[in-house]
């Protein structure tokens, strides 16, 4: 039986604008309507232009060439919305282990919560392979010789059930991903972060690489309208990505529909290759402390205002970026290539 402004036909549901709008008067009046506020990524000022951040049905995609930080950037996103109890997140990893994301969440942890000594992640790597096999008495005993090691513990244990990872390998379709979603415990908002998309498995065999991104990203947005969830995706750059100045959305890895289907596309670059000849060429002694900072770029946002460019500083001996960063002042390149 259908309701007043619904109708079913063939398993669909057609609904009228007087019936979505009853829904939405119920939704707000019962506190239903939290899928239309934003979950925090903890970046600003990207949130602001997000609009308060990511949404649940939406396909939130992070590209970037190798190296410049794209993994640790998601993770720190996880970390931020698990630990301001801001939802859950299901950390889906078809690069890493779960102990490689943990110590980079330790170091990570160590650097954010403002340790004056904070834990890198070089010197847990040595440590831990210096005790590999010793009776060390457990981490918490283990991580002492580094720097304060309990409350990193007790702030990790603050939100262990609300962040999970899953190490993916050639079984993990989007399907399975599907089925991972639907078994994550807890309750309230989840957000799905897939690093990285063009390792998602397809069956049936693909055609190529265009046909097995193309089937990979319809799938995860479908996954994100039809189970109410945020997915961001992480995506590799193309060859002409990786070997340009300043990589743009147009030289992500794969078919065209990335684009089409994303609801935001931001976009990682190393400032000291983004910005443009001259910043680097006649002040070379400013152009030296760009190495320490990445430039994003919103290069879509179907719920805002897009091509925007920030620079966050890098933290990456302690796995992070600084939260708070600015925009960019300097003039960028137009993404051609330059040859010297």
């Amino acid at each position: 039986m259908s309701t007043p402004g619904q109708s079913r036909v063939h398993g669909h549901r057609i609904v009228s604008v007087g019936g979505a709008l009853q829904q939405l008067d119920e939704d707000v009046r019962s506190g239903r309507a939290n899928g239309l506020r934003g979950i925090p990524t903890g970046f600003s000022p990207l949130d602001s232009y997000l609009h308060g951040g990511l949404r649940v049905g939406e396909l939130f995609l992070l590209g970037g060439a190798q190296g410049v930080g794209k993994s640790t950037w998601a993770l720190q996103v996880a970390r931020h919305v698990a630990t301001a109890g801001l939802g859950r997140v299901l950390y889906v990893c078809y690069e890493h282990s779960e102990e490689f994301l943990l110590e980079r969440l330790i170091a990570m942890e160590s650097a954010l919560a403002g340790e004056e000594d904070p834990i890198s992640v070089g010197d847990l790597r040595n440590l831990l392979a210096a005790r590999a096999g010793e009776d060390a008495g457990g981490i918490g005993e283990l991580l002492t010789e580094l720097g304060q090691a309990q409350p990193v513990l007790r702030r990790l244990a603050g939100y262990q059930d609300r962040l999970f990872m899953v190490k993916a390998g050639a079984l993990t379709t989007v399907e399975a991903i599907g089925s991972l979603v639907r078994a994550c415990p807890g309750s309230g908002p989840l957000v799905v972060i897939v690093d990285y998309l063009q390792k998602v498995s397809v069956y049936p065999e693909p055609l190529g690489e265009e046909d097995q991104v193309r089937r990979s990203v319809e799938g995860l947005k479908e996954l994100a309208m039809s189970q109410s969830v945020v997915v961001m995706a992480v995506v590799a750059a193309d060859a002409e990505g990786v070997k340009a100045q300043r990589m743009r959305i147009h030289q992500l890895r794969g078919d065209a529909a990335l684009a089409y289907e994303a609801d935001a596309v931001l976009i990682m670059n190393d400032k000291h290759r983004a910005v443009a000849r001259h910043h680097v060429v006649y002040q070379p002694n400013v152009a030296e402390g760009f190495h320490g900072w990445v430039v994003f770029s919103l290069e879509k946002n179907r719920g805002g205002v897009d091509g925007v460019d920030f620079e966050l500083r890098k933290r990456f001996a302690h796995a992070c970026f600084d939260p708070v960063g600015g925009f960019v002042s300097e003039q960028l390149v137009d993404g051609r290539l330059y040859l010297t």
